[in-house]
């Protein structure tokens, strides 16, 4: 096979799994639609297992014959391929997780179409080599969170379906931003394409990529963007609030970055815009989580205070490289939050769990459950010895070198104050018992045991880790 030859095989081995994902989708939607709700629960698991098995094994395979190419609408390169793969292999661990044990009996077969619509939206929106396409890959986002909101059933199902038409109506109107600065590019550049945009200092060019930045803000869930957040991470049930606050959060953050890199090669400045944003974000998330008593809205909150503090570093960043810290730090969260939201599940199968009141006296009654709210917690706000230090640890001295003293004395506080919530959530698990509807079990399931293990040995693949991340940095 000549080169051209081979180079084609690569596009079309790059693109098989995000049509197979694409057919998936369609074909989930059908079968939910003509057979009932039964027999639909019985044979997605399997399948949805399968396609997200042989879209990996196509990737492994196959991979190694990838090299850097691009069309004006998509860029393949061996580098996007590791991401991708993390993705695909990520929605074949929850479909496993499904299909093997009996939790495939008590969700919605419509389930398998909010992954495959959320999955199909990460890989399209990683890929991207345009705005328009950009703006497809959210909008498939969009719809497939409303879609999964609108579909539950459980005592909060009726404020669910409000809070996905509040939610739709919202993108809406950050997607008429986006559309707007993307005409601002049109018309300056005469294209839509990241390579041919001309990210100058020009006025024009400044107000486009600020209102592309906005709505790539808002699906962050940054402040003042984050209300809907609050109210979806309200509404929805567990397992969406932990898909999307541990999944979306880090694909999103990379997403953020392909787009910011063009911003830095062009020599726009965004750092007069996402200063006060990261700063208002920061200090939302240290006050209001020590109000909440609502675990979700806690959650919500705090998760507006990290992302503000990751976004210090695009607020400040010279390099893309430095962003590496940035996501070095999201993936500690994630895995945090993975822990949090999975000993919350196991919870709620034994007893009523809504507020921080409703964990008191559980280290008595289940101490694995116990120490896994209390880890977690001390991973999401940065304690030693987890990543999340070792990357705010970074990140703070980046604050420092860039003497931005005023967003470096904001960051110490928010991470001192941030202290404060966890040892609000700590306390309870701590405190005497007052629910009548105690854990017999302490055993756990061996999903929390296998988290809570990855957990506490990443810091050993810190540096390792950093490369990895430096080096997709620089080639994607």
């Amino acid at each position: 096979m000549d080169s051209s030859g081979t180079n084609n095989w690569a596009q079309l081995v790059f693109a098989i799994p995000d049509v197979l994902l694409g057919v998936a989708l369609l074909a989930s939607f059908i079968t939910r639609c003509v057979l009932d709700e039964g027999r639909s629960r019985a044979i997605l698991p399997r399948f949805s297992m399968l396609v997200s098995l042989t879209c990996l094994v196509m990737m492994l395979v196959y991979g190694t014959l990838g090299k850097t190419f691009s069309n004006s609408l998509f860029v393949y390169n061996p580098h996007l391929f590791y991401i991708k793969a993390i993705s695909i292999a990520g929605s074949f661990i929850i479909f496993s997780v499904i299909s093997v044990t009996n939790f495939y009996k008590t969700i919605s077969a419509y389930t398998y179409v909010y992954i495959f619509g959320i999955i199909n939206a990460i890989n399209l929106c990683l890929v991207t080599n345009h705005l328009l396409s950009l703006l497809m890959g959210l909008e498939l986002y969009t719809f497939s969170m409303c879609f999964s909101l609108m579909i539950q059933h459980n005592e909060t199902g009726a404020k669910a379906r409000k809070c996905a038409a509040r939610f739709l109506l919202t993108s809406y109107a950050m997607s008429a931003i986006l559309l707007y600065g993307m005409s601002i590019f049109y018309f300056g550049s005469g294209s839509l394409s990241f390579p041919k945009i001309n990210f100058d200092k020009s006025f024009a060019t400044t107000v486009g990529t600020t209102l592309v930045t906005s709505a790539l803000l808002f699906k962050l869930g940054l402040a003042p963007f984050h209300a809907w957040m609050v109210d979806v991470y309200e509404k929805a049930s567990t397992g969406l609030v932990m898909f999307f606050d541990a999944i979306w959060k880090f694909f999103m953050v990379f997403i953020f970055i392909r787009f910011f890199k063009f911003v830095l090669q062009g020599g726009c400045q965004l750092h007069q815009f996402l200063m006060p944003l990261s700063i208002l974000s920061m200090l939302i998330g240290t006050v209001m989580p020590i109000f909440q008593k609502n675990i979700k809205k806690f959650v919500a909150y705090a998760s507006v205070g990290h992302m503000g503090f990751v976004t210090t570093v695009f607020a400040i960043a010279d390099d893309i490289t430095a962003t590496s810290d940035a996501l070095l730090y999201i993936i500690s969260y994630s895995l945090a939050s993975i822990c949090f939201f999975i000993t919350v599940l196991y919870i709620k199968k034994r007893r009523i769990l809504t507020t921080f009141e409703d964990l008191a006296g559980l280290i008595n009654d289940a101490p694995m459950l116990g120490g896994s709210i209390i880890v977690s917690m001390f991973a999401m706000i940065g304690l030693p010895p987890f990543i999340s230090f070792i990357a705010k640890f970074k990140i703070l001295k980046l604050q420092l070198l860039s003497r931005n003293y005023v967003l470096l004395a904001v960051s110490i506080i928010y991470s001192i104050l941030s202290i404060l919530y966890a040892s609000k959530c700590i306390m309870n698990v701590f405190s005497a018992s007052k629910n009548t509807d105690q854990i017999k079990s302490t055993r756990s399931s061996p999903l929390l045991t296998l988290s809570l293990c990855i957990l506490l040995i990443s810091p050993i693949f810190y540096m390792a880790l950093n490369d990895w991340f430096i080096n997709i940095l620089k080639n994607i």
